[in-house]
């Protein structure tokens, strides 16, 4: 299918694709494959990259919005950790969300700019439900599909067999199952060609069957040209994947290689593609499914004809909706009018704008923490602010080339504030740190005229929608004082990587820092007696701002805090504080939970605890480990984890 292709003016005609799992050989590469192919079909560029946006060829170099159009997001095992416009698309069904910690992979996808669907009605259904009341996205309007670029091949039976390729997880398992049984029944007859990894986590996942050829290396071609030659392939859904009417890639290149497709009872196979397909229904018995293929190949091997022409009407649907060049195409055509769209959303064009002041703090000089503030200032799609970089007087006398040359690089203005993040005495060298709550009382004497302060952490770092979305909070709700960002927790020695919406101000966690960049306040709002707390206060400093406000939470997960690098640092008295915060803003200690999606325990472990047999040899506090660690830490570490426990038991 030629498709006339031009690229919108504006636009870098380049996008990025995550690869989760770049150690290990998953059907996503088969994807990103496509993919790329796809795109350079169109003459526009795929580059791959790390979950945090480093290059998978230069993994020193990360992908900012400058580098690329958008970042698509396969998965929803991890958050958005790149400052770009990022797609995640709902390619799994839902049944995977609540097996792999539901609160923590749904809120990753809410943590991506736009979402990507594939027409399940299920899957777009479940972000409807957590985005109906916010006003920083909206419903998916592009369809990508688990696709191929084009129809490779016509219509052909080929050599008249029944192509299938899987991984058979049941021979992981040690088990058997429904699809298994029918496999081993059809293996017999000489019919049935399998493709697939010889050796999966050390165990040979095909041992047994005849009717095993080899492993398909991914490359998103040789797929499908085996596909061609068998002629007929044999599309078989996970449970899961009916439930939610999803499909998986197989459909879709079997279509492309021009092979007659039977497949199993998945409604979107019959909602999308009708009677150009052959069915079967894997819910009868295993003999009355066999029985049914083997029907179906009967009727090929009589009717070629007609079995070709249903083919060739299926290619039709194929080239109409589902081939990745006209998805990406489409996506490309409407990408700019979108994320104006968007914008819109978060920060109406038509009210007034608000004026913000974003004072980066930089307590002690760093060259790695001045670039980062830069950056961060520079990125802002917000255009109504003044970055202020506030640095301390001792080493604003000693760095102050440095640190203006930094800035001089930049087209954005930046400001710089001198003062003193710490006392000293008669001995320079001597020397204690200020009070947080101090310095910033400091700052806000100032006076500096705007409607609103953000003040930024050494230890945060902002993606470019961060100031249209907190400005945008205020100027949605005039009425309102103080708004919030969700934050990312970053660990820096460690993948795991945790999005984080509670503000709790009752206690302070070094592991769970709530972060001062996640703030906007608005100034006319901040209390005339402020200075009677603000500077007794160190870590809990951003209490008192908050005050009494009722705080809007926005779902946009726009700062990342290094958990690693903590800040502020030093001795301080807990209690001192909540006495202090107690007697001047009594309600800051109501817990806001913002869009956290809390899910109340189903019962109480000791309710169940005799209807549980296996407790001899797995304790409930085992179970309850692994599914905190699967809920914590997410499928790719635990998965890590399980590979290298199957390995030490195969060896």
């Amino acid at each position: 299918m030629a498709i006339s292709f031009t690229l919108p003016s504006g636009l870098i005609g380049k996008f990025a694709i995550v690869k989760l799992w770049p150690g290990i050989k998953t059907a996503e590469d088969e994807c990103i494959a496509r993919l790329k192919i796809a795109a350079s079909g169109l003459g526009i560029e795929c580059i791959e990259i790390h979950a945090d946006g480093r290059l998978l060829e230069d993994p020193k170099k990360t992908i900012t919005k400058n580098d690329v159009d958008f970042v698509l997001h396969l998965h929803y095992d991890t958050p958005k950790l790149y400052d770009a416009f990022s797609f995640v698309a709902l390619w799994n069904p839902t049944q995977f969300y609540h097996e792999w910690g539901y609160a923590r992979t749904s809120r990753n996808l809410l943590t991506h700019d736009d979402f990507i669907s594939c027409s399940s009605l299920a899957a777009d259904d479940h972000v409807a439900r957590l985005i109906r009341k916010v006003a920083t996205h909206l419903p998916p309007l592009f369809n990508l599909y688990h696709s191929v670029s084009d129809i490779v091949h016509l219509p052909s039976l080929g050599d008249g067999k029944l192509f299938y390729a899987g991984i058979n997880w049941d021979a992981l398992r040690g088990g058997i199952s429904r699809h298994q049984e029918l496999l081993q029944r059809l293996d017999k007859t000489g019919n049935l060609r399998i493709f697939g990894p010889t050796i999966f986590q050390g165990v040979k996942v095909w041992k047994g069957y005849d009717s095993y050829v080899r492993e398909i290396p991914f490359d998103g071609i040789s797929m499908i040209d085996e596909i061609s030659r068998a002629g007929i392939a044999l599309v078989l859904s996970s449970q899961a994947h009916k439930d939610s009417e999803l499909m998986s890639n197989r459909l879709f290149e079997s279509v492309a290689a021009g092979a007659l497709v039977i497949c199993d009872e998945n409604n979107f196979a019959k909602k999308f593609f009708g009677d150009c397909l052959l069915y079967i229904d894997t819910r009868d018995s295993v003999e009355e499914v066999f029985n049914t293929i083997d029907q179906h190949l009967v009727w090929c091997k009589k009717n070629p004809e007609k079995a070709l022409a249903m083919v060739d009407r299926s290619q039709e649907i194929f080239r109409e909706k589902f081939a990745l060049k006209k998805n990406l195409s489409d996506l490309y055509q409407g990408l700019t009018a979108r994320k104006v769209e968007l914008q819109a959303k978060q920060c109406p064009v038509d009210s007034p704008q608000i004026k913000v002041a974003l004072y980066f703090l930089m307590p002690e000089f760093s060259e790695k923490v001045l670039n980062a503030h830069i950056r961060s200032a520079v990125s802002q799609e917000y255009v109504n602010f003044s970055p202020i970089l506030v640095v301390n007087k001792v080493d604003a006398n000693k760095h102050r080339s440095s640190i203006l040359k930094a800035i001089e690089k930049t087209s954005t203005k930046i400001d710089v504030i001198e003062l003193d993040f710490n006392t000293y005495g008669m001995n320079s060298k001597i020397k204690a740190r200020r009070k947080n709550g101090e310095v910033l009382a400091e700052i806000l004497a100032l006076r500096t005229p705007v409607d609103a302060v953000v003040f930024v952490a050494p230890n945060e770092v902002l993606f470019s929608n961060h100031l249209q979305v907190l400005a945008g909070s205020l100027v949605r709700n005039p009425s309102t004082n103080c708004a919030a960002s969700a934050v990312i927790y970053k660990h820096t020695n460690l993948s795991i990587h945790q999005v984080f919406e509670k503000i709790d101000f009752t206690k302070f966690d070094d592991g769970y820092p709530i972060g001062y960049a996640r703030f906007i306040y608005r100034v006319s709002a901040i209390p005339n007696d402020l200075n009677v707390a603000l500077p007794y206060l160190d870590r809990k400093a951003m209490a008192v701002l908050v005050g009494d406000n009722t705080l809007i939470q926005e779902i946009s997960s726009s700062v990342v805090i290094d958990v690693v690098d903590g800040f502020p640092t030093g001795h301080w008295d807990e209690g001192q504080e909540n006495n202090l915060i107690a007697s001047f803003c009594p309600k800051v200690f109501n817990i806001v939970t913002g869009h956290e999606i809390i899910v109340p325990n189903l019962a109480d472990p000791s309710v169940i605890s005799n209807a549980i047999k296996l407790t001899r040899r797995i304790s409930w506090s085992w179970i309850q480990s692994q599914v905190n660690a699967l809920q914590r830490d997410g499928f790719s570490v635990r998965f890590k984890v399980l590979k290298s426990k199957l390995k030490a038991r195969l060896v």
